[in-house]
């Protein structure tokens, strides 16, 4: 039975590894001072054995050495730390784009007021300066309620 595999994993690393490498799975076994079995074991996330850090290091340079572009198991571990990260961090990710969307509200705001405040200004600038105030207002109350307050 075939095994379904994230796309962000040791597995697709070493499998990209074992296509550029002359050899695949033995060369690289061999370079690493382990058996072929054991190499490919590494990219089952079911079983105990992990690759060291030592043997990520080996083969990412032999796939270098082999034409590879780039370092598949570095890249590898990078992708799935962000992975985890946007995971454990979720809701400080989107306290972030809330905050930059309640910023763009209030320079906008900002703006219609300095414009309000021309000479020249009008009733368009007044319903400009209000709509945008109450935009503001709103996206304070949005990120209020998101942190546990509810809006007076």
């Amino acid at each position: 039975m075939t095994k379904v595999r994230a796309p962000i994993s040791i597995d697709t690393a070493l499998a990209r590894i074992a296509g550029q490498v002359d050899g695949g799975w033995e060369a690289m076994a061999v370079h690493v001072g382990y058996q072929p079995r054991t190499v490919r074991a590494w990219g089952d996330a079911d079983r105990d054995e992990h690759i060291s850090l030592r043997a990520a290091i080996l083969l990412d340079v032999l796939f270098q050495q082999h034409g590879g572009t780039g370092a598949p198991l570095y890249e590898a571990h990078g992708d799935m730390v962000t992975a985890a990260q946007a995971i454990a961090f979720a809701d400080k990710l989107e306290l972030q784009r809330e905050t930059i969307a309640f910023m763009q509200e209030n320079t906008d705001a900002e703006t219609a007021l300095l414009e309000l405040s021309l000479p020249d200004a009008g009733p368009a600038e007044e319903a400009r300066a209000q709509r945008e105030m109450l935009q503001v207002r709103q996206k304070a109350d949005e990120i209020l309620t998101r942190l546990g307050r509810h809006p007076p």
